[in-house]
C-alpha cells in the first residue's frame, strides 16, 4: 500500500470523531462567554462560507474530496486558484462558527482538536501531492495559500487542467 492510499478522508474523519467523542465525555459544558445576535450573525457567515467553498471545490475538482491516490492532475482553476485546501478551509470555518454560537469549554476543545487534525492531514497531503507532482504542486503551493482564500486579490495566473 502507497503512502498516498494511507492518507484517507474516511481514516481523518474516524480519528476527528474519535476525538470528539472523548472530549464530550471528559470536558465540562461551561459556557465561556453569553450568545448575542453577533453569535448567530457570525454563524450565518460561516455556513455560507461552508456552503460557497465546499460547492466551489467540488464543482470544481469533484475527486480532491478522495485520497490523494484518487487525484489524477493538480487543478488550478476556480476556487483552487485562491485556496489549496477548500474543503478543510469550509470545514474549519464552519467548527469555529458553531463554537461562536454555542460558545462551551466543550465545543473550544472539540473545534481545537478539529482544526488540528485537520491541518496535520492538510500538511501529510501536500507531502503526498509534491512526491506525486512534482515541482507542479510546488510552484502551485508557493502561489496559493493554504487556507483563507483570496478573494480581493486577484488569483495568480489560472491554469486550465489539460
Amino acid at each position: 500500500m502507497t503512502k498516498q492510499k494511507l492518507i484517507s478522508p474516511i481514516l481523518m474523519w474516524i480519528i476527528v470523531f474519535a476525538g470528539i467523542a472523548a472530549i464530550f465525555t471528559i470536558a465540562p459544558k461551561t459556557l465561556l462567554f453569553p450568545r448575542t445576535i453577533f453569535n448567530a450573525f457570525i454563524l450565518v457567515l460561516a455556513i455560507l462560507y461552508f456552503v460557497y467553498l465546499f460547492v466551489s471545490a467540488f464543482h470544481a475538482h469533484p475527486r480532491a474530496a478522495r485520497s490523494v491516490a484518487g487525484i489524477e492532475k493538480i487543478i488550478t482553476r476556480g476556487i483552487y486558484a485562491r485556496v489549496r485546501h477548500p474543503f478543510y478551509s469550509a470545514e474549519m470555518a464552519l467548527a469555529w462558527g458553531l463554537f461562536i454560537y454555542f460558545p462551551s469549554m466543550r465545543m473550544l476543545v472539540c473545534v481545537v482538536w478539529l482544526t488540528a487534525v485537520l491541518i496535520f492531514w492538510m500538511k501529510l497531503e501536500e507531502q503526498a501531492l509534491t512526491e506525486k507532482f512534482g515541482a507542479e504542486y510546488k510552484e502551485y503551493r508557493s502561489a496559493v495559500p493554504m487556507l483563507i482564500p483570496r478573494f480581493l486579490r486577484r488569483p495568480p495566473n489560472s491554469r486550465t487542467p489539460s
